[in-house]
């Protein structure tokens, strides 16, 4: 199973969407999630009011990572479209199906942003202001957990191929394998016992690891030549 140079073109293609993606997602979550931890509902709708612009990117650069998420997911169906057709066309469905239900998810957190950004009406008081905006936010919450599911499953295919070809070492492609099942099994389990969120979102990090070293692996080393796990 010789490397082609489009395949070669596409798997570097995958390691740069990889990361980027992390950094988008990392540029939209950290002011509207990561850092008004802990935060009261007035507090941060005070943070929004007073960062209006600030806030709508942020949440711009998470709909970007949603977009890159289907690019990602259309390179990896080129570089391993050779080594099973059918697998990799149903890979790049569910990727695909992830990065639509991810983006619509965001429609929640705009909603929510509208609310903190109107905590000063004279119509609701606080308190339901803040009871509207935990809705929305649970909503968002879903819809990122069944978009992980999607992504999860779309993984696991990418590395059951990665591991078939050769194209990757097959250690990284047996982590990456295990890696993409938790992304599945985790938001199973949230939705079950969401007592455990904490819990059963540290378990991520393995998921975590496993794209990064796998985007460095693709920048760095490319895809290898020599396939010896490869069969007819």
């Amino acid at each position: 199973m010789d490397v082609t140079a489009e395949q070669r073109s596409y798997a570097r293609l995958a390691g740069v969407m990889m990361l980027a993606h992390f950094i988008a997602e990392g540029l939209g979550d950290y002011p509207t999630i990561i850092a008004r931890g802990g935060e009261t509902f007035a507090q941060t709708s005070r943070y929004v009011i007073e960062n209006g612009l600030l806030w709508r990117t942020a949440l711009l650069c998470v709909g970007i990572a949603w977009i890159m998420v289907a690019v990602l997911g259309f390179a990896l169906f080129v570089v391993l479209e050779p080594v099973h057709k059918r697998l990799a066309q149903l890979a790049l469905l569910l990727r695909l199906g992830g990065s639509f239900v991810g983006a619509s998810s965001l429609m929640f957190r705009v909603a929510k942003g509208r609310i903190q950004s109107s905590s000063a009406s004279a119509t609701f008081t606080t308190e339901q202001l803040g009871g509207l905006a935990a809705v929305t936010q649970q909503g968002a919450n879903a819809g990122i957990h069944i978009a992980w599911m999607f992504i999860g499953l779309s993984y696991t295919l990418f590395f059951l191929l990665f591991l078939r070809s050769g194209y990757l070492p097959r250690a990284l492609a047996g982590f990456g394998v295990f890696a993409s099942m938790l992304l599945v099994v985790v938001p199973m389990g949230i939705f079950l016992y969401p007592q455990y969120l904490g819990t059963l979102k540290a378990l991520l990090l393995t998921t975590l690891l496993a794209e990064i070293a796998t985007a460095l692996w693709l920048l760095i080393k490319g895809l290898r030549s020599v396939a010896p796990a490869a069969r007819p």
